[in-house]
Order: C-alpha cells, then sequence, then structure tokens
C-alpha cells in the first residue's frame, strides 16, 4: 500500500501545481485578497463564536447601563471584538445612531474581507486545473529522453508526470481550494447570523420606551 502511495508522488509535478497555482492567484487578486484569504483560513481552526458568554457579558452590560446609564457605566466588554467595538461605540456616544453605524460599518467591514477570502480560493480552484494542465505539457516535452538515457524509462516517467500533473491540479482544486473557500462562506454567515441575533436582543433592551426594570429582569 505504502509502495503505491509513493508512486502517486511526483514533486515536480506538485510543485508546478501548487506554485503556478499560488503565483496567478497572487496575480489575478494582489496581497490584499491573498492576505485576507489567509487571515480567513487560520480562522477556521480558531474558537468558533460563543453566543452564551457574549450574551452573559452583555446581559450584565445591560443592568450596568440600567443602574449608571450608559456615559458611565464601567463595564466588561463581550470576548467578541466585533460585539465589543459596538458596545464601546455606544457606550461612549449613548446614542443608539453611533450603535447602528458602528454594527453597519462592522458588519460591511466582515462582509468585504469575506468576499475577499471567498474570492481567491475560488479563483485557486480555477486555476489549479490549468496548472495541472501546463505540467502535463511540461513533461510531454521530456518524453524524447536525452542522448543515452533509457527510452523507455524516460518516456514512461514522463507519462506518469503528464497524468499526475493534471491528477494534482484536479484534487488541488476540488479537494482544497473550492472546499476551503465554502467552509469560510459557511462559518461567516453562521457567526453574523449570531452577532445579528445578539444585537437585535441588545438594541431592544436599550430602547427608549423599554423600562429598566423590565430589561434588569429579563437579562438576570
Amino acid at each position: 500500500m505504502s509502495f503505491e502511495i509513493v508512486q502517486l508522488l511526483d514533486w515536480g509535478a506538485l510543485t508546478i501545481v501548487l506554485t503556478g497555482t499560488a503565483l496567478a492567484t497572487l496575480a489575478r487578486c494582489g496581497w490584499s485578497d491573498l492576505l485576507a484569504a489567509a487571515k480567513a483560513l487560520v480562522g477556521l481552526w480558531r474558537p468558533k463564536f460563543d453566543e452564551t458568554a457574549n450574551r452573559s457579558t452583555l446581559a450584565r452590560c445591560l443592568q450596568h447601563i440600567d443602574r449608571s446609564g450608559p456615559l458611565v457605566a464601567e463595564v466588561d466588554l463581550p470576548p467578541d471584538p466585533a460585539i465589543a467595538a459596538i458596545v464601546d461605540a455606544y457606550l461612549r456616544s449613548g446614542s443608539r445612531d453611533a450603535l447602528h453605524q458602528a454594527r453597519r460599518a462592522a458588519r460591511t467591514a466582515r462582509e468585504v474581507r469575506r468576499a475577499q477570502a471567498v474570492r481567491t480560493f475560488e479563483y485557486a480552484g480555477e486555476l489549479a486545473p490549468v496548472f495541472g494542465l501546463v505540467g502535463t505539457l511540461f513533461a510531454i516535452t521530456q518524453i524524447a529522453p536525452p542522448e543515452g538515457a533509457n527510452v523507455t524509462d524516460a518516456t514512461m516517467g514522463a507519462i506518469a508526470t503528464a497524468v499526475l500533473s493534471s491528477l494534482y491540479g484536479v484534487l488541488t482544486a476540488h479537494l482544497a481550494c473550492i472546499p476551503l473557500g465554502k467552509a469560510i462562506e459557511r462559518r461567516s454567515e453562521r457567526e453574523q447570523a449570531e452577532r445579528d441575533t445578539l444585537f437585535e436582543w441588545f438594541d431592544d433592551q436599550i430602547r427608549p420606551d423599554h423600562p429598566p426594570p423590565a430589561r434588569i429582569g429579563k437579562v438576570a
């Protein structure tokens, strides 16, 4: 079994596919999109959004606001940086308009970063098979063996590299690039929905027509 796996490894073909795909993706997307994709990829292995912890912190924040008002309340901000920034904007201004403006700005920024990351992986998925073909064409040029080389061995080696190059291109696209882009998109959408739920709950609690006792009772 291990011998069969070794036969499927061709470092030259793999280098052509991966290096070519990376460079072509960089040329098409630019450093900004590539860095956004790298950060989003790392984010897949970070702890998931903790709705319970953020809701609990928001509840304590609301209780402090009820007692002292938003401008003087000293509170611990939620662990999620995006929600913390929105709440901080409200605490600094005491204005729901500022809260909504901060929310819109943060959401737009996240959507832009998500689009950059997903688009980058989609482009990489399109380009990987192309460089699989490049590797195949390069291998075909090596079929004619150099003088003194074994014709059969050189020909079989070139054919194997040609086949594996195409295989690497397809596998890189459909087992790596495209699935990773979709995973980033799904996680981002799921976390955005959870943030929206918490924001709407928090915003409802600070409405002027929502009496403080009702707010405290609800979040306690």
